[in-house]
């Protein structure tokens, strides 16, 4: 790293991802300035800063912005953000987080990117590869900033990559990329569908010679890939000849060059939904394609914690099941949640909207659900559109407490209670994990208060 030594680099964003950056560069010797346009951070972090000899700016990116060797985008600047422009134009160089850390890890790095399933993905192949015996790290968006690992030393770096991260990737290569999903989201920063998809894409497009990639085989043609030789497909069919994951009946399998080989059975995986079966297939088999021989037969799951708030169990109350999946903060993360969860449902949908068609949600109640209880700002929209799916058993709730008292009176033995929003919570919650710990709370209160027969 002694690259670092006394060159000037000005970080734009002072948020967990820009913090961590900063912080790192500087314990490296370089010469570090972040520019936040919010005009207030926690005291904590500006006292890190002044203690690591980091000057900042807030409110704004001034041209101090400017005055560097190389400017460092944290997570989410956006390439229309006028500071950038200002740069490009100033001839000042520019690069992603990533494409400043990923070439100096020292490690296989494991790039995992999709619209659903990421940080479950991520944190279970650092699982799968630790309990392989292999020293293994969950780093990104999944809660551990990549500025964090900088200095580190680990035998993999298992790394969740938003599509804002991958849109400014253009070094970094990877020696396994894994594309859970795709589904329209953050429209609003790419600009299109197209866009979102190409920066989802240069995970794969990244890869190291010969690498592997594991995607959805249904995402083969919009990720432009049809033709790579190094694709493992996910398949819901039966075992054949060809390279790829499949989904069978009781069990999943990898083959590669023709040579079949068990991930797991089913029943083996702790976690609700088809869609988590996915996931762990995927996940599992990303660690056989990279290296990881020993994982295989499911024994690699004992002790793995699902994250919090993703199709999480929370209690079974006179035979109803209720499950947090408050984390499902779009259309396609809660179809996917009622079409993978067997049996019948009451679902708790509503919050503060993306600007989503909910065309294809209410699809999915009909098929799924027995009633639908609205809640936030989006109510009223998700509820027209029920209505137009000829789903009219939908009931309006005031509020969280009101919600859970309607689901529990109207559900009956079999039913899960499900709360999938596919809306952010930012209308009466700070962040998703307020409203699924509420939620939680609220369905726990129910198990305590009731008579011991």
């Amino acid at each position: 790293m002694k690259d670092l030594m006394g060159r000037k680099f000005t970080v734009l964003g002072a948020g967990v991802s820009g913090e961590a950056l900063a912080l790192a560069i500087a314990g490296l010797g370089g010469k570090v300035f972040i520019s936040e346009l919010k005009d207030s951070i926690p005291d904590e972090r500006l006292s890190l800063f002044e203690q690591a000899g980091i000057g900042w700016e807030l409110g704004g990116n001034t041209d101090r912005a400017l005055e560097c060797d190389l400017m460092l985008l944290s997570s989410g600047v956006s390439p229309e953000s006028p500071i950038v422009k200002r740069a490009h134009q100033a001839a000042v160089s520019l690069e992603g987080e990533v494409d400043f850390i990923v070439p100096r890890l020292n490690g296989k790095v494991v790039a995992v990117t999709g619209t659903n399933g990421k940080t479950t993905t991520t944190s279970l192949m650092a699982h799968i590869l630790r309990a392989s015996g292999w020293d293994a790290v969950a780093v990104g968006n999944i809660g551990t900033p990549l500025g964090s690992v900088l200095n580190e030393r680990h035998e993999v770096y298992v790394v969740e990559l938003s599509s804002f991260q991958l849109y400014w990737t253009k070094k970094s290569l990877f020696d396994l990329a894994l594309v859970t999903n795709l589904a329209p989201d953050h429209i609003d920063w790419h600009g299109s569908v197209e866009n979102y998809v190409d920066a989802k894409g240069n995970a794969l497009a990244r890869r190291r010679q010969e690498a592997w990639a594991v995607v959805q085989e249904r995402d083969i043609d919009p990720l432009k890939i049809r033709g790579d030789q190094h694709i493992l497909p996910l398949m819901i069919k039966d075992v054949s000849d060809d390279n790829g994951i499949y989904m069978a009946k009781d069990d999943a399998w990898i083959v590669i060059d023709r040579k079949p080989t068990k991930l797991f059975s089913y029943g083996q995986v702790p976690m609700v939904g088809f869609h988590n079966l996915e996931n762990a297939a995927m996940a599992l088999g990303g660690c056989f394609a990279l290296g990881c021989v020993s994982c295989v037969g499911g024994g690699s799951f004992e002790g793995y914690k699902p994250p919090s708030h993703r199709c999480q169990f929370v209690a079974c109350v006179d035979g109803v099941t209720y499950i947090d999946d408050s984390k499902g903060t779009n259309v396609a993360s809660t179809c996917t949640a009622l079409d993978s969860i067997g049996g019948k449902k009451v679902a708790i949908l509503g919050g503060r909207g993306k600007g989503e068609s909910y065309d294809s949600l209410a699809l999915s109640v009909k098929r799924n659900c027995r009633k639908a209880i609205l809640i936030g700002e989006e109510r009223e929209p998700i509820r027209q559109a029920l209505d137009i799916a000829g789903f009219s058993d939908w009931i309006i709730a005031s509020g969280m407490e009101d919600a859970v008292n309607i689901a529990r009176s109207v559900a009956i033995s079999g039913d899960t209670v499900l709360l999938s929003p596919a809306c952010t919570s930012w209308d009466m919650y700070g962040s998703y994990v307020e409203r699924g710990d509420h939620f939680s709370r609220l369905v726990r209160d129910i198990l305590e208060k009731k008579p011991v027969s």
